[in-house]
């Protein structure tokens, strides 16, 4: 998902007669937590299935801390806060991010559906009544550009998007002296 955020940036970063390689010089003064918090997340299903959650909302935390400290970067702003809500529903359903089966029936995922229902998922699970802070789970649809196909993604995940098509788009086109 975050990848067709990235190429929708760029498509419209040349169209606005931006350059590439003014992202070399784009100011992401935590890039490096950015991407630690990543690394934690995608280890975590290396390890069992009680510790994986901990892994997951680690890693979480750790690239919302790096987005946030680099909030003057532009859209660093809007990514934190999809950050933060992707965070905030996360650790209020005990790690797992919740997913709104109707949305997941409609769009015809029929193995995400039966996955979901079987319980196959170590960081999804179905949107239940007892879900807590139900509107900020996965529950909008989304067609992948890259992937030519749905999915089903939360307010955060589109704010991240949103946030990162700044980002690329402003530094793209960015005037550098040189």
């Amino acid at each position: 998902m975050l990848a067709d955020f990235v190429l929708i940036g760029i498509i419209v970063g040349f169209i606005s007669h931006g350059n590439f390689r003014n992202l070399k010089q784009a100011n992401i003064p935590y890039l490096w937590l950015i991407v630690l918090g990543f690394v934690v997340k995608f280890i975590g299903p290396y390890f069992s299935e009680s510790s994986f959650q901990w892994f997951n909302i680690i890693g979480m935390i750790i690239v919302f801390i790096g987005t946030l400290f680099s909030y003057k970067s532009y859209g660093m702003k809007i990514v934190s806060v999809g950050a933060f809500l992707n965070i905030l529903v996360i650790v209020f359903n005990r790690g797992m991010m919740p997913v709104w089966l109707p949305m997941v029936q409609r769009l015809q995922l029929n193995d995400l559906a039966a996955h979901l229902e079987s319980g196959l998922y170590l960081d999804y699970t179905l949107l239940k009544a007892s879900t807590r802070l139900p509107f900020l789970g996965d529950t909008l649809p989304y067609y992948s550009i890259i992937m030519r196909r749905p999915f089903v993604i939360s307010i955060g995940d589109y704010l991240l998007g949103i946030g990162l098509i700044a980002f690329i788009i402003f530094y793209m086109r960015k005037e550098y002296p040189s």
